[in-house]
């Protein structure tokens, strides 16, 4: 694991935030002289010692953590690659279970490699998963209940509802794509997801 990408970016974050290694060391309630260790990338904070520096430079301590990647696979930015990500799920007007199989395979390929695509991704996945089990959920009751002749859900009235499924996740995921473009919080309800984007 690389000490000194999560060094860089409590470097990096205290200078945005005009504070001095004195005031933070204070702040986080940390020794100045362990900052120090830490900012140069001779120490790797953990523990109790990751939250209140999170704390002190109001971030989440998985903002900072998922900052130590290998130091082999250099992170960058990328918003294209996130916006891409995004729109992807609206493969699923084209292929079954696109909306899931291919930002899985997105996240998958470069989530240790772009800034923002790990919790990025969790987050679309997450909803897909949830409207996919929904949508197909009740295309499968309708379906037996045809078959079993209870028709507890008319098939043909089940058409509708499921256009308008589709319909809905398509204008959901063209607003959070808006938002990703505008480097908005709340994406996906992650209030993180803006430091990770523009980071």
């Amino acid at each position: 694991m690389s000490q000194t990408n999560i060094s860089d970016q409590i470097r990096s974050l205290r200078k945005s935030k005009g504070l001095s290694q004195e005031a933070l060391a204070a702040n986080a309630g940390i020794n100045l002289r362990t900052l120090q260790r830490i900012e140069k990338g001779s120490v790797e904070p953990r523990g109790e010692t990751l939250r209140m520096l999170a704390q002190a430079l109001d971030v989440s301590i998985e903002e900072l953590a998922t900052t130590t990647v290998s130091a082999t696979v250099p992170v960058k930015e990328d918003s294209g690659y996130l916006k891409l990500m995004n729109l992807s799920a609206l493969t699923l007007w084209f292929i079954p279970l696109g909306n899931v199989f291919i930002p899985l395979a997105m996240w998958i390929y470069k989530k240790n490699q772009i800034q923002g695509v790990r919790e990025l991704g969790k987050r679309i996945l997450n909803f897909q998963i949830a409207w996919t089990l929904i949508t197909y959920g009740l295309a499968y009751l309708s379906i037996f209940s045809t078959f079993t002749g209870t028709f507890t859900m008319n098939p043909f009235a089940m058409l509708p509802v499921m256009l308008t499924l589709f319909v809905a996740n398509t204008i959901f995921v063209i607003f959070m794509h808006r938002k990703i473009s505008r480097e908005e919080k709340n994406i996906y309800g992650n209030e993180t997801a803006n430091h990770q984007v523009s980071a």
